[in-house]
């Protein structure tokens, strides 16, 4: 039985960035989070942590990686954005100088106008009377009302960018506004009139956060690391309280009490019921705060908020608190989102705002509970859930989906940058910059991993590592040239880490070796390095059984065949090669990258190759006749990463444009879609043909557009102006869509360049004139003077016959009376 070749693989998931640094809020439910992306504003799923829409929404066609960035580039940017408090409308500030509102529900733009400032809008602030603050650079805020986009008062007296602005209701239902500006003053103004009331100082450096407690007083933070309690009454500053921090953002934690994880035991949650007024407080030092600003009291002591290291810190940019889901959002500089709850239940999600470049992905657990484990230009590695789904297809059958989402758990021991993954069931082994070597085992109920095992030999970053699929022992490879080969324990111990013992050291190579792999027996092991070789070794002993010579430039990747004894090496001289085993000579070549090939695998049971490089193309090969089969577009930079999954009917690719993308084989849908799509056009060629053979045009004509049959259209288009029912064809023109009218504008513009159809491309075209008066259809500038200079040129013709006949008919007349008198 022949195996059927794997020729169409559908990017159907694509993980990409859905923060990237600035404004987040949450949505009243507390369902989605909304976070500022580039040029738009991502709506996150929390339930599902997959991506629900952005606004402006994506356009839907399918594009390749680099015509993405090329449409992200175009969009207009979002400096900044607010959600006003029912969490219908969104307001965003975009580099164009608009202002926008959007419908969150119908992710559809309502009003757009100039925000008349002469810089752009850092600040945006709404109340739930759809009053917009707009807080520029220019120093001056303006207030509008939405509806109208109309702007009530433009508010004067605070000097330089505007920080922090927020709006307060007051009991008898007027709003003040507060804002702070350069000179770390905090002023307020009333909106009924735009009046400046009053201005609080206290703050020597910038103010980054106002927030409001029972309307009766203000918490102010800054970066001169202190948080200050006002009384707005008195307009007095009852507390300073210093945090030694450099303060970006702040929350107010529920009056009622919160549940807060209990330092000594991270199963066991402490309930906090305040007596005084507690905030919560991040910044610089990227340690939250929890203090009770009242009392001037420390809640629980500085902890950091997503569990690292206070050396290796991440610095809190942002941080806002949802009261529906008692969930507080915590966002750090290198755009992870830490979602703490500060419920009974505590739990805590680590969310990637944006991945780095991507440098190597493993597989692990069994089909019942899969993650992805991904090398992202850090020292941690990051585990993603595999969520497997099913989806309609275009035949309407159920087929299978594979998302990643945008949760994920971190594994932290590494304390350098983790350069290669690989994997075995639930083991998995890293290798960093740092000289070692990790092992982790991979625990399928919590989907997380372990480090149970380290190895510390190397005396240079490890680029490469294997694990043998007997789990006898683990090779690796550094860019000290040497090949080591470790002894993999048995039996792992939970409550300690082992140190690996290095069975056998062979010095490899003479330049930096990039990679290495295990035969499928064991016995062998291959490696390749910078010096264009590929080397065979023992694994018994770590001996050279043979050389593979013929690249021109490094070797970036080897692979054993899982059925032939053949390798397949790929290059930076843009070339892969298969290689014989029996005495390691060239059997291939396969050429088509135009940059080097970075990694390669076979598929589909070693009857095809796939790979990838660093012009981000991903290639498809047939081994039997040595050619490219399929190219896929859907990275714009290099491709670092390969996974083949199983006999390759999933694979995942990611590459220096942080891309992670799940390519799916959809060879056999497609086909079955494209036999039945032959099947379906049969029968209406055939109905086609009966409707002409029984002379009923009229709807003969509607199914010829249908089918896209232009000649056929266009016989009967001349057939009927001939038989005098022009008419009737508006009739028919009436009844077809609008995707059909326009391919059939399309056929009237190529008609009207030949004098034998003109007739029949005015006939249609004057009928297809109102629809393009009414902007129904668009044509574009250049169709457009082409039907203009070639209907000019007819005209004439016409002008000029009518004029000729008028002229033959003149002179007939005066022939006539002496024709008769002979």
């Amino acid at each position: 039985m022949s195996t059927k070749l794997k020729e169409i693989f559908k990017p159907e998931y694509v993980q990409k960035e859905f923060f990237t640094g600035g404004h987040i809020e949450w949505t009243p439910d507390g369902h989605n989070l909304l976070c500022q992306c580039g040029p738009r504003v991502s709506i996150l799923n929390i339930e599902t942590t997959t991506l629900a829409g952005t606004i402006p929404k994506r356009t839907e066609s399918v594009k390749t990686g680099d015509e993405e960035d090329e449409e992200d580039e175009c969009t207009d940017s979002v400096i900044t954005f607010t959600l006003d408090p029912t969490g219908k409308n969104l307001i965003t500030s975009h580099k164009s100088g608009l202002l926008c509102t959007w419908d969150l529900n119908e992710r559809k733009l309502t009003k757009s106008w100039r925000h008349l400032h002469k810089g752009p809008v850092v600040k945006l602030s709404i109340t739930s009377d759809q009053i917009i603050a707009s807080g520029g650079t220019d120093s001056i805020i303006r207030l509008w009302q939405s509806e109208k986009a109309h702007c009530l008062y433009a508010l004067h007296g605070a000097q330089g960018i505007i920080s922090a602005m927020k709006f307060l209701q007051l009991p008898n239902s007027e709003y003040w506004l507060f804002a702070a500006d350069l000179q770390c003053e905090i002023h307020v103004w009333s909106c009924d009139d735009g009046k400046h009331l009053f201005k609080l100082q206290g703050h020597f450096s910038t103010v980054t956060e106002l927030v409001f407690y029972k309307k009766q007083y203000l918490i102010s933070c800054g970066r001169d690391k202190v948080v200050i309690l006002w009384d707005l009454e008195s307009k007095l500053q009852l507390k300073m309280v210093a945090l030694y921090d450099c303060l970006e953002t702040m929350v107010v934690l529920p009056e009622e009490g919160f549940y807060l994880q209990d330092l000594n035991d991270e199963l066991k949650n402490t309930h906090v019921i305040p007596s005084g007024i507690c905030v919560a407080v991040g910044g610089e030092n990227g340690e939250l705060h929890v203090w009770d600003v009242k009392n001037n009291v420390p809640i629980s002591k500085k902890c950091n908020a997503d569990s690292q290291s206070i050396k290796s810190t991440k610095s809190i940019t942002n941080m806002i608190f949802n009261e529906t889901r008692s969930t507080l959002a915590i966002c750090y500089v290198d755009n992870t989102i830490t979602l703490q709850s500060l419920g009974p239940q505590h739990s805590k999600l680590t969310l990637i705002g944006s991945n780095d470049e991507i440098l190597d992905v493993a597989l692990l657990g069994n089909e019942c509970s899969r993650s992805l484990a991904v090398a992202i230009n850090s020292c941690d590695i990051y585990i993603f859930p595999w969520h497997k789904k099913k989806i309609e297809s275009d035949e309407n059958c159920e087929i299978d989906k594979v998302e990643l989402g945008v949760c994920c758990k971190r594994l932290k021991g590494h304390t350098d940058t983790v350069l290669c993954l690989a994997s075995y069931k639930n083991f998995l082994i890293s290798s960093s910059k740092d000289h070692s070597i990790r092992v982790w085992l991979y625990c399928n109920v919590s989907r997380t991993a372990d480090c149970v095992a380290i190895g510390t030999r190397h005396t240079g970053a490890i680029n490469t590592v294997a694990i043998s699929k007997s789990l006898d022992f683990i090779v690796s490879a550094s860019t000290d040239t040497t090949l080591k080969l470790w002894k993999l324990p048995k039996i792992f111990k939970s409550d300690e880490q082992h140190i690996l013992s290095v069975k056998l050291t062979e010095v490899g190579h003479e330049k930096d070796i990039n990679s290495i792999c295990i035969a499928p027996n064991y016995q062998t092991i291959a490696t390749g390095s910078q010096d264009k070789l590929i080397k065979i070794w023992s694994t018994s002993d770590l001996s050279v059984l043979g050389i593979c010579r013929g690249h021109k430039r490094g070797v970036w990747c080897v692979r054993f065949s899982p059925i032939d004894q053949v390798l397949l090496s790929s290059s930076a001289d843009t070339t892969l090669k298969i290689w014989s085993m029996a005495d390691y000579s060239c059997l291939k070549t396969l050429e088509s990258h135009d940059s080097s090939v970075l990694k390669g695998g076979f598929l589909n049971h070693g009857t095809q190759v796939a790979s990838c490089g660093g012009d981000g193309l991903v290639k498809i090969w047939c081994l039997k006749t040595s050619e490219c089969i399929a190219t896929l577009d859907k990275h714009s930079s290099k491709v670092w990463a390969l996974l083949i999954v199983e006999d390759g009917s999933i694979m995942i690719t990611g590459g220096s444009d942080s891309r992670l993308v799940v390519w799916h084989d959809r060879t056999e849908e497609v086909r079955i879609a494209e036999a039945a799509a032959n099947q379906t056009k049969a029968l209406q060629d055939q109905q086609l043909q009966n409707l002409l053979q029984n002379e009923q045009l009229l709807p003969a004509l509607k199914m010829s557009i249908t089918l896209e049959r232009p000649n056929t259209a266009l016989k009967i288009i001349q057939t009927l102006s001939k038989q005098g029912q022009g008419q009737d064809l508006k009739m028919v023109f009436e009844n077809i869509n609008q995707e059909h009218k326009e391919k059939l504008l399309n056929y009237v513009v190529d008609w009207n360049s030949n004098g034998k159809y003109c007739l029949a491309a005015q006939l249609v075209l004057n009928i297809l004139l109102e629809d393009i008066m009414m902007g129904k259809l668009t044509i574009n500038q250049e169709k457009l003077q082409g039907l203009m200079a070639y209907s000019e040129r007819h005209f004439r013709r016409l002008t000029t016959l009518l004029t000729n006949l008028q002229l033959l008919r003149y002179t007939t007349n005066c022939m006539a009376p002496h024709s008769s008198n002979q």
